[in-house]
């Protein structure tokens, strides 16, 4: 899920206003490569849960820098479903879901049939450099740029990167009393995929490594869930991951202190499917066209 508006204070997400056209054409551009449908554009309803965020929301009405994301003027209420509002909501322009099961599956057809693709564990002793270039196996490439997730921290380019995981688990439900083209942002996000079914999440964890979904967590997501939606469903499928977060909850980009030619795209978080696009293409013009990287991404800053 793709959403410029977030947290309790109902705030644009970091550097939003530059980011979003940056996604919409990227993701356009990769439905037409692939010949896939990726990005789905969906309104956000998103639920008011006592007065102090009714009174937080009519401030951001206020604020001209909002305007193009906001689209109500009073209250909203979501009609024919049994959803917990007693303070109604409002609805959240320019979010949306991306496809990502979809996106990887075209992805890797495309990169197979061009020869662009090798699967295997990354051995770090069939590396060597020589020069200005770099020997893997078979392969000669000027540049390595490593897109590890949270194992980055155990990368011997990056010895003091500070990434690290953080666990989420979401669900698959069935319902036939959703709506089946709005998200709704309460106590859960309930997203709308086909066929009635909705990704429900998510949750937090930072001392669980492990990618198996666990008993509390889907407790906790059904006791968020049920207090947020009162109608009829079923779980079909329990679902965890490890988020690559950093600590200061940027991005994080850049070039290795050991070697120049050897970068890293790492720490996107909760938000990757909205900051990979802009700063992959940052990173990609820095060791290209020898370009600035945002200080607050660069790799530097943890120097």
């Amino acid at each position: 899920m793709i959403n410029p508006i977030t947290g309790r204070k109902y705030v644009k997400t970091w550097q939003a206003d530059t980011l979003w056209p940056f996604l919409e054409d990227h993701y356009s551009l990769l439905e037409k490569e692939l010949s896939e449908p990726i990005i789905h554009a969906h309104p956000l309803f998103k639920v008011l849960p006592d007065i102090d965020s009714l009174n937080t929301w009519q401030m951001r009405l206020g604020d001209a820098a909002y305007h193009k994301y906001l689209q109500d003027k009073q209250p909203s209420r979501l009609k024919g479903i049994n959803l917990v509002q007693p303070h109604g909501g409002f609805y959240i322009n320019k979010a949306y879901r991306v496809d990502g099961p979809a996106l990887l599956d075209a992805s890797l057809r495309r990169w197979v049939s061009k020869g662009y693709y090798y699967k295997g564990v990354f051995d770090f002793s069939n590396l060597s450099y020589d020069k200005d270039s770099f020997r893997y196996r078979s392969l000669r490439a000027k540049h390595i740029v490593f897109c590890q997730g949270h194992t980055i921290a155990a990368n011997p380019f990056f010895p003091d990167i500070p990434v690290r995981a953080n666990k989420g688990e979401a669900l698959i439900i069935e319902s036939k009393s959703l709506p089946k083209d709005v998200i709704i942002g309460h106590q859960v996000n309930i997203v709308p995929l086909d066929n009635d079914r909705y990704w429900v999440g998510s949750t937090y964890a930072w001392e669980d490594e492990t990618i198996d979904p666990t008993a509390v967590g889907k407790e906790g997501l059904l006791n968020r869930l049920n207090k947020s939606f009162q109608g009829e469903y079923r779980v079909l499928d329990h679902l965890a991951g490890l988020r690559p977060s950093s600590k200061d909850r940027r991005p994080i980009i850049g070039r290795s202190p050991k070697i120049s030619q050897v970068a890293c795209l790492a720490g996107m978080g909760t938000k990757g499917y909205s900051l990979s696009p802009y700063f992959a293409d940052m990173l990609l013009d820095a060791l290209f066209n020898q370009k600035d990287i945002l200080p607050e991404v660069n790799l530097t800053r943890f120097a």
